[in-house]
Order: structure tokens, then C-alpha cells, then sequence
């Protein structure tokens, strides 16, 4: 139950089917067409530099919006003028007709405006349900002290469900803190966060950045029936074929600037692409697996962990060894297991010939084992501290004499990674969280390139990067690759994995269900496996992986 003062309608009780409908849309719902969003004049600078620049903006009820544009093009500037979080240098913005009082994300809310940041803000000490309720809470009804309020707690777990439910979300159980659970469940609960609110406009960051395609499929489902409903729906995606399948309209940013505006009949990734880049975009010529038999450098048999195996799984030097499977198949499991990040409970695992024991992450690292993982924020960043800092972390040793740092061999190192990587940035010595997201994780990949591990552990490698910097990354990969270097790589983009990986193993429940070789990819073979339902041909050795 919601204060008899919120104005906003109750929350509908889950339908049977989890796919949204009108019912579910935005609480003010007028005929679409009217103006939800109107932006004129507005820009963002940072002293000289200007990082957003746009004269008018116009977004209606019933549409949806996509917003492309690489790294550091003001996509993200521009979802904060309009939540509130970022106060414009000029310009003037309305919401539904009444103007926002710029720098307030209370009054932005107010006015109906909902963010599904791509960094999502959720409380990680707090429940499931105490974060989609936050600030919210149902009180208990009945009498109770003088000026004290007694939350509803039951109430406030049946709010949580149903709202989880309404986003497709069943079988959490909302008393969790939300920190133990993984970034794909996180997504989907920032998601549920932002559709309680019911708002008019619904802003959607990159938000199928770490889910698998029939979550993302779920989340696109939901952006239609906001829209159905006369709600406004602005959509930021990397993903192309995402961005085609939803939007009414595509605007391209490019260095801050608005430079097209498309229609669907017009946004076509080559389209796209030349608008967000400035010209043509060649794809990168990925070398073919070798022929020459290579040394098996990670051997896992029988490898057991919370929530995950038995696996068995083979990576060759040279190898780029794909992993895929649906929300909770295991697969970021399975390589913070490998990494020693979550302690495993049975089986046996080798590295370059020898037994492999870590009891923490550092022996991975000392032993020549690199993790690019899912949640950079919070698993992989300092973010308060500099970009130099961050790139460099894992190859200290390397740069440092007798124990000593030296600081210009330092800075030089950091120069080198920044520019083979081609991060945006200001300074090096500037906090690495001030960057985009996209730019974030370039240095973190770029760290560990630099060490020249053995084995590349990659979860979701590209999450939140554009795609200039995705053929960027894939050339990396390939080139590493090729040096000998062995990669098992973890993404719910299953373009991705049919792009760069020498083969794809499939899991299901933390087991390894099929190992598909290259002249056998298909999607309709990884998401049949995935599925649980795998018996035709590129089945593989079920339940193994072996090259």
C-alpha cells in the first residue's frame, strides 16, 4: 500500500504472464503524441571543455527513442540533465509541459522521470525488497507510539514480488542483501526499481548491457508496453540490433552534439555507425583458430562451487574459448572460481601442466591468470583514484626497483596503455570514475593486457562499450590470441561469442551442456542447449567441454 498522499496509482497486482501490458504503464497517460520531454538550448561544460550541446530535443508520449553514440559522445550527460543529476550550463527543459528545476533529481521524480543508470545506484547492504521500496515503504496500518512509524514488512515483501513479477523476475528472494546476488539480477532489479515508480518518462541506460537475449528480450518487451500505455521511453544501447527493434526514432550523439536524427526506416547500422563515428567502420578480420596443436593451459575436471558443476573444460594457448548460457547458467561462476574469487568445493584444476590451487585472486595474478570482470564498479575500479593508478595496478612489479615505484617509468607505462587502448581522458592522473563507462572499461582491459598473462578470463568483456571500441577490443583479443595467449570469454551477447571464439561450451544450472564447435554455430544451437534442450547435431560431449 502506498501513502493515501502518493498520487500515483497502486501497483497492479503480477498477471499471470509477466510481459507487460498497458495496465502496467505510466500512472499519467495521455493521448500519445503530446510532448513528454522538451529540451532547448541545452548544454554542458566542464570549463572549456563543452560536452553536450543541444539546441532542441523533442520526445512524445508513445514513443520510444533510442540514443546512440560512442564513448564519451554525451549519451550519459544527457540522461543526468535529465534525471536532474547534472545541472546544465544553459538551456531550458520540460517535463510534461512543466519546466525542471535543473540540478534536482527529487523534482525531476516528481515530474515523472525515471533512470535505469547503467552504474545502478541499488544499496548493496540493503534487502531486495528495501531497495525497490526505498523511500517508499509501506507503513503499517492500526494505531502505534507517538511519532513513531512501524514499517509493514510483510506488505513490504508482497510490494517487492509483485513488482519483480511485473518485470518478469520470479524466484529472488527479496530479504537477500542485493550485493550477494550477480549484475545480470542486480539489472533486472534496477529495472523493477525504476517501473514501480510508474513515471511518465522512463530512461533506459544501456540496461541489457549484461543480460542474456531472453532477458533482453523481456526488457524491450517492457519498453514497448510503457509506450503502449502513452509513457515516453528514451532507450541507450550499444547493442544495433536492439536499437532497431525498439526505437520510433534513433538520435545520434557524436562529441555532444546532436548530428541525426533518424527514422526506423532509416537507422540502419551502417546508417548508425557512419553517423556515430564520422565514417565507415571496417570490421575486424579475425585469424582463424590454428591448426597447430597447442599446449592445454587451464584443465578443469570435475570442478565444483556454489551453484556451479561438476564442469569439465579444457583452454589451449591460442584458444578463444567461448562461454554461454541464460541468466544464472553459472557462467561468471565458473570463472571467479577459476580466478580463486569464489572457493571451490570439489574437482580439480591445472594450469600450464601443473595443479592449480589459488586461495585467493593475487595467486591467479602471481601465477600469470587476468580477470576482466562483469562489475568493474565494484569488483575491478578504485574509482577515486587516478586512471594511472588503475591501469597499472597489475603490472607494479614490472615498473618498480627493488620494491621502489619509480614515477616516471610509472606515468610512461600508463601513457602506454591509455594510448594503445584509445581511452578518453582528460589527464591521466584524473579519477578513473570520472570517465565514461565505455573508457572504464578499456583501461581495465587494458591492465591486463599489459601483464601478458597466460590465461584471459573476459566476463562480458564489452559491457557498456560502443562500437568503434568493440572491433577495438576484438582485434586485442585476436591479436593476443594469436601471440598465444589463452582466453575464456563469458558474454550473454551471442553475437559476440559467434564473432571471436574458436568454440562456445553452453551451460545450463552451473553444468557445461554442449561444446559447439566454429563450423557449427548457429544461435538457434546455443540457445537450444541453453534451453535444456540440446540432442542434435553440435551438441558436443554433453556435460564436457574438451577441445
Amino acid at each position: 500500500m502506498r501513502p493515501a498522499t502518493d498520487p500515483r496509482p497502486e501497483a497492479p497486482e503480477p498477471a499471470s504472464s509477466p510481459a507487460p501490458g498497458p495496465a502496467s504503464g505510466p500512472a499519467h497517460a495521455p493521448a500519445p503524441g503530446d510532448l513528454a520531454v522538451s529540451l532547448r538550448d541545452v548544454s554542458k561544460a566542464y570549463g572549456p571543455v563543452k560536452v553536450l550541446d543541444i539546441p532542441r530535443l523533442d520526445l512524445a508520449r508513445g514513443q520510444i527513442v533510442a540514443v546512440v553514440g560512442e564513448n564519451g559522445a554525451g549519451k550519459s550527460t544527457l540522461m543526468g540533465v535529465l534525471s536532474g543529476t547534472v545541472t546544465p550550463t544553459t538551456g531550458s527543459i520540460d517535463i510534461a509541459g512543466v519546466p525542471l528545476h535543473s540540478g534536482r533529481p527529487d523534482h525531476s521524480q516528481e515530474l515523472g522521470v525515471a533512470l535505469v543508470a547503467q552504474e545502478f545506484p541499488l544499496v548493496g547492504q540493503l534487502s531486495v525488497a528495501e531497495n525497490l521500496l526505498l523511500g517508499r515503504r509501506p507503513a503499517r496500518s492500526g494505531s502505534r507510539p507517538l511519532g513513531r512509524v512501524v514499517f509493514d514488512r510483510a506488505g513490504t515483501r508482497a510490494e517487492a514480488r509483485a513488482l519483480l513479477a511485473e518485470v518478469g523476475v520470479t524466484g529472488v528472494d527479496v530479504d537477500r542483501p542485493v550485493e550477494r546476488f550477480p549484475v545480470p539480477v542486480r539489472q533486472m532489479i534496477e529495472i523493477a526499481k525504476a517501473w514501480g515508480k510508474r513515471p511518465v518518462v522512463l530512461i533506459l541506460d544501456e540496461p541489457t548491457s549484461s543480460l542474456g537475449p531472453v532477458e533482453a528480450e523481456r526488457v524491450l518487451d517492457l519498453a514497448r508496453g510503457h509506450a503502449a500505455a502513452g509513457g515516453a521511453v528514451l532507450f541507450i544501447g550499444h547493442r544495433l540490433d536492439e536499437v532497431q527493434a525498439v526505437a520510433d526514432r534513433v538520435v545520434v550523439l557524436r562529441s555532444g552534439r546532436l548530428v541525426a536524427d533518424l527514422a526506423p526506416g532509416e537507422a540502419t547500422e551502417e546508417r548508425m555507425i557512419r553517423e556515430m563515428v564520422g565514417s565507415e567502420l571496417a570490421r575486424a578480420d579475425l585469424a582463424p583458430p590454428s591448426s597447430v596443436e597447442r599446449t592445454t593451459i587451464l584443465g578443469v575436471r570435475g570442478l565444483t562451487a556454489d551453484g556451479l558443476g561438476p564442469v569439465d573444460l579444457d583452454v589451449r594457448a591460442g584458444e578463444i574459448v567461448g562461454v554461454a548460457g541464460l541468466m544464472g547458467s553459472g557462467r561468471s561462476r565458473l570463472l571467479h572460481t577459476v580466478m580463486g574469487a569464489q572457493p571451490r568445493t570439489g574437482g580439480s584444476v591445472s594450469f600450464d601442466g601443473g595443479d592449480f590451487r589459488p586461495r585467493h585472486p593475487a595467486d591467479a595474478v602471481e601465477a600469470g591468470i587476468g580477470l576482466v570482470p562483469e562489475d568493474r564498479k565494484v569488483q575491478s575500479l578504485l574509482p577515486a583514484h587516478s586512471v594511472r593508478w588503475n591501469v597499472t595496478l597489475a603490472t607494479l612489479r614490472r615498473i618498480s626497483t627493488r620494491g621502489v615505484l619509480r614515477p616516471r617509468a610509472d606515468k610512461e607505462h600508463a601513457a602506454g596503455i591509455v594510448k594503445d587502448l584509445g581511452v578518453r581522458l582528460h589527464s591521466q592522473e584524473q579519477p578513473i570514475g570520472d570517465l565514461s563507462g565505455g573508457n572504464q572499461q578499456k583501461a581495465v582491459f587494458g591492465r591486463w593486457l599489459a601483464a601478458n598473462p597466460q590465461l584471459l578470463l573476459l566476463d562480458e568483456p564489452t559491457r557498456g562499450v560502443d562500437v568503434g571500441a568493440k572491433a577495438e577490443i576484438y582485434r586485442l583479443i585476436d591479436t593476443a590470441a594469436q601471440d598465444g595467449l589463452a582466453v575464456l570469454v563469458a558474454s550473454s551477447e551471442l553475437e559476440e561469442l559467434l564473432w571471436i571464439c574458436h568454440r562456445i561450451v553452453v551451460m545450463s544450472h552451473g553444468r557445461v551442456v554442449a561444446d559447439i564447435p566454429r563450423d557449427r554455430f548457429s544461435k538457434e544451437a546455443i540457445m537450444t542447449a541453453a534451453a535444456g534442450t540440446q540432442s542434435g547435431p553440435g551438441a558436443g560431449n554433453q556435460g564436457k567441454a574438451r577441445a
